[in-house]
């Protein structure tokens, strides 16, 4: 039953980011919460510290993505190419060091995956409460990496597919998020 309430928190989540409705990060927070949990039985540890990182950006994109007199306090906007460099950098050392970390010291079968998925998905939350466009990008790498975690690592639980379905379902959603954000592009950065 947990899986399911943190999946259909995950869907509401999306959706609402998708259409830049701010309480969506409420749904996210909640959900986020509840799929630490299933990350500790699943020896998954650095998703449930992305997890624990998704209960924190929550309550940061809410702030964030607040109101002044009704208008949107956060445009969207794309980032620098300079500051996407770096930052791209920076994750790919982070992703190798936890990956290393997590292979010598756990027992996590898939360590540089899911230090990927964790990384990548930091990254591609933060930027999606400073509503850069370029998170939906992001997320169309982390997202299909995560099913494959996830299949792996729930397989053959009696609900392995929800997990990997619904990092599918937010794969497809990314595309048309960045499609949908792309239409509320104020400028360039």
């Amino acid at each position: 039953m947990l899986e399911l309430i943190v999946v259909i928190l995950g869907l509401l989540y999306l959706v609402l980011i998708m259409l830049e409705i701010r309480v969506g990060w409420i749904f996210g927070t909640v959900g986020s919460a509840l799929f630490v949990a299933s990350n500790i039985q699943q020896h998954l540890y650095m998703d449930c510290l992305l997890n624990s990182y998704y209960v924190v950006m929550g309550i940061y994109g809410w702030w964030v993505w607040g109101k002044k007199d009704n208008v949107d306090v956060t445009p969207v906007t794309r980032i620098s190419k300079r500051l996407l460099t770096i930052l791209l950098a920076f994750s790919l050392l982070l992703i190798l060091i936890f990956g290393t970390l997590l292979g010598h010291y756990t027992n996590n079968s898939l360590p540089y995956l899911d230090a990927g998925v964790t990384i990548l998905s930091f990254l591609a939350t933060w930027m999606a409460a400073r509503k850069y466009i370029e998170n939906w990008i992001l997320w169309l790498v982390a997202d299909p990496l995560a099913v494959v975690l996830y299949s792996v690592k729930y397989y053959p639980a009696e609900r392995w597919w929800l997990y990997p379905a619904l990092f599918l379902v937010y794969s497809v959603m990314a595309a048309y998020g960045y499609f949908i954000w792309k239409k509320d592009l104020k400028h360039d950065a």
